[in-house]
């Protein structure tokens, strides 16, 4: 599944986070901090649970929680990469020293059920809100100026530069991306949340700060 879409949540609240990277802990402190329910609200994620962090394995096991929605970051996209055998020992030795190295110490037929997981993440997620808005949500950046899972889905290279590219923020591009209210990102770590155009940039580096971004969907305040 290339695109998952969520109606609107009219029973709670709606949340997104930043790279998680590991920090299972501080997870549950952040929507602890928002009194989180877990029986009504939803948290999504801008995927790369895993590497760098101490909890890699906990947090690939979020992707079994109902409450819990992330897209697919480059950190899982290389873990199935590297669990298949599809990577070259430069991208797994990358890897390692990006934080992969705790899938050294995991069982090849666990790697493999790992990667057989992250097969079940989107690439995309779009949450319409109470009020109506269009809220999409993509590791690195979307890449067309207009919105369109379709054209998207049918093209690696744009479904690569979902993943992988910082072209935008890097160069401080503020163009909007029509058809969409908001995108949320993560990816490239930011000293602070930051916007660009329409899009968002939430990756405040958590596992290094110890700061995780956590953005309420509906007015897209940060509320930690």
């Amino acid at each position: 599944m290339f695109h998952q879409s969520f109606s609107a949540n009219h029973q709670g609240r709606d949340f997104a986070i930043g790279d998680l990277h590991g920090m299972y802990d501080l997870l549950f402190e952040a929507l602890d901090k928002v009194d989180f329910d877990f029986a009504k609200d939803r948290c999504f994620s801008v995927g790369d649970l895993i590497d760098r962090g101490a909890r890699s394995e906990q947090c690939l096991g979020l992707i079994n929680e109902p409450w819990f929605h992330p897209v697919c970051g480059n950190h899982e996209d290389t873990l199935r990469m590297v669990a298949r055998c599809l990577a070259s020992s430069a991208i797994t030795a990358d890897w390692i020293l990006n934080g992969g190295r705790w899938h050294l110490m995991v069982p090849t037929e666990k790697l493999h059920y790992y990667a057989d997981l992250v097969d079940t993440l989107p690439e995309l997620i779009s949450v319409t809100t109470p009020s109506g808005k269009l809220i999409a949500l993509c590791h690195a950046e979307y890449p067309l100026p207009y919105w369109a899972p379709d054209d998207i889905e049918k093209d690696s290279e744009l479904r690569n530069y979902m993943m992988w590219s910082r072209e935008k923020v890097r160069s401080g591009d503020t163009s909007t991306v029509s058809g969409v209210d908001a995108i949320i990102c993560g990816h490239t770590i930011v000293e602070s949340p930051q916007q660009l155009g329409n899009s968002f940039y939430i990756d405040t580096g958590a596992f290094q700060s110890n700061i995780l971004t956590l953005v309420n969907l509906e007015n897209l305040q940060v509320v930690t």
